[in-house]
């Protein structure tokens, strides 16, 4: 046995088991062997991840949602969101180029090849459902009002607005945007065919986040920074109610900040002589014990 000729390439990996042949020829079975298959695997899988979470920029709502319309909204942001911090805690968000560090989640092909699979059937979601929104409006005249779609821009109120806002740009920063397409908007006219798109997607989004529990802890401290982002707004409660529902990290994540922001307090003043100004603030319940000792 002897060593792959260096002169070439002095990258090649280095074995001893190899016999020796044409210098080319090695290059390239080792070339192969060492980076393409992982690297060529996850530079894939990270382009599917990226097209995944943009089919959700060109879905619309149609006026027929009515009051509803407010709540899917956030329904559709919040699955997106979910879908892009999975991605990001696998940094598929990122140039694919240090694959000893991704080892530790893809610790397998067959991995890569199920999420692949998973992300492939979310596509495959939004196909089927396009199809039947071309559907509904190949039966409808052109002019006719239930065709009619809502604006996120023009049409949610100030507080579900500016959650949708957020969390579209947190999705969008977790892409990576060199290759996104332009494609026309389409609507979703009926929310049977809504409800059905959403509980799918999120059985998909389960799949993938038990798919790789090393990511988990990482899942959870990119919930803690989307709840941060969030900020404070009337609507988080309604947001929590739909993440109970599609994303029990964020739920929990959101139910953590409103405990710590109304929590709790009790303050005791011992002694008999208690006199001063207290100043503070306080958001929650707070009881207060004078003159008593301990």
């Amino acid at each position: 046995m002897s060593r792959v000729p260096r002169g070439e390439d002095s990258n090649a990996c280095k074995d001893d088991t190899y016999p020796t042949q044409s210098t080319k020829y090695v290059h390239e079975l080792y070339n192969h062997r060492c980076f393409s298959p992982l690297t060529s695997s996850l530079k894939a899988l990270a382009g599917l991840f990226n097209s995944t979470v943009e089919c959700f920029e060109f879905v619309q709502l149609g006026r027929n949602f009515e009051k509803d319309f407010q709540t899917s909204q956030l329904k559709l942001d919040n699955a997106r969101l979910r879908l892009s911090r999975w991605g990001k805690s696998l940094g598929l968000n990122d140039n694919i180029q240090d694959t000893q560090s991704l080892g530790t989640y893809f610790r397998a092909d067959e991995d890569i090849k199920q999420a692949e699979s998973l992300l492939g059937q979310i596509i495959e979601l939004f196909a089927d459902a396009e199809g039947v929104s071309n559907k509904f409006k190949s039966r409808k005249r052109s002019d006719d009002t239930s065709l009619m779609t809502y604006s996120p821009q023009t049409d949610l109120e100030p507080a579900i607005a500016d959650l949708h806002f957020k969390m579209r740009q947190l999705s969008i920063a977790r892409q990576n945007r060199s290759g996104l397409r332009e494609k026309a908007k389409w609507a979703l006219y009926e929310e049977k065919h809504f409800r059905r798109l959403i509980e799918d997607i999120t059985e998909l989004v389960n799949s993938l986040v038990e798919l790789f529990p090393a990511s988990e802890e990482l899942q959870r401290r990119l919930c803690a920074n989307e709840v941060s982002m969030l900020g404070e707004n009337e609507k988080l409660s309604e947001l929590k109610d739909i993440a109970t529902a599609q994303d029990k990290f964020l739920a929990d994540a959101l139910t953590g900040s409103s405990e710590h922001v109304g929590g709790s307090y009790n303050i005791v003043f011992s002694g008999d002589h208690n006199s001063g100004l207290q100043i503070a603030h306080n958001i929650g319940t707070m009881s207060n014990t004078f003159n008593k000792g301990t």
